[in-house]
């Protein structure tokens, strides 16, 4: 997020909830790392930090900087199996095909290492619908929630615009972390809109094998 789109959301981040809590010397993956504010983060915490950016200006910059940063998309990260100690990944999954995403980290992930990801939870379009402001932010939030309502029934996103943007919920994260061999550790409480959660903040381990 922006600046000005963090301070509009700021009553709604969990700022307790660490995306650098690993091992020093980690090797970290941050998916879409964007201008690489986290990468910074986790380099001054003592990590490996590496990412990965479809844009490829920002993949230029960032490796300028004497970052490994690699052009690719979540739902194919450009790096090898289990070749990671840790992962984040903050709101970038309800831009993607979740179920993808979601198995590449785990494919990506040592056994035993930990991930600490976030996502969009109907809160964050609730709001939009419920407060704007404008015409067009109504609409978009209307749109993510009937896209995410058709997906949770048929699997397929809506055809076009319409269908680019998800909201996530645990009950169906947990259906892809089952079945890719991840476990969620930790559930973060987070504040809600409406008594729906904005964001969700999920800690992960990945298993020895997936649990099919």
């Amino acid at each position: 997020m922006s600046g000005a789109a963090t301070s509009e959301w700021a009553d709604f981040i969990l700022d307790e909830f660490s995306f650098s809590a690993f091992p020093p010397g980690s090797r970290v993956l941050d998916v879409g790392c964007g201008s690489g504010d986290q990468l910074r983060m986790l380099r001054q915490a003592g990590l490996d930090a590496i990412g990965v950016e479809p844009r490829r200006e920002l993949v230029d910059s960032l490796v300028a900087e004497g970052y490994d940063v690699r052009q690719g998309v979540a739902e194919q990260l450009p790096f090898d199996d289990a070749s990671c100690d840790g992962l984040i990944c903050k709101v970038v999954v309800p831009y993607t095909d979740e179920r993808k995403a979601v198995a590449e980290w785990a494919r990506v992930l040592r056994p035993g290492s930990v991930a600490r990801v976030s996502y969009h939870g109907a809160g964050y379009y609730v709001r939009y619908v419920v407060d704007g402001p404008g015409a067009l932010l109504r609409i978009y939030g209307l749109r993510a929630l009937v896209n995410t309502w058709w997906y949770a029934a048929t699997e397929q996103r809506l055809p076009g615009f319409i269908g680019d943007t998800l909201y996530q919920s645990t009950k169906r994260l947990s259906r892809y972390y089952r079945e890719f061999g991840l476990e969620l550790e930790r559930a973060a409480p987070a504040p809600l809109y409406r008594r729906k959660p904005v964001f969700i903040y999920h800690e992960l381990r990945r298993l020895p094998t997936p649990a099919r």
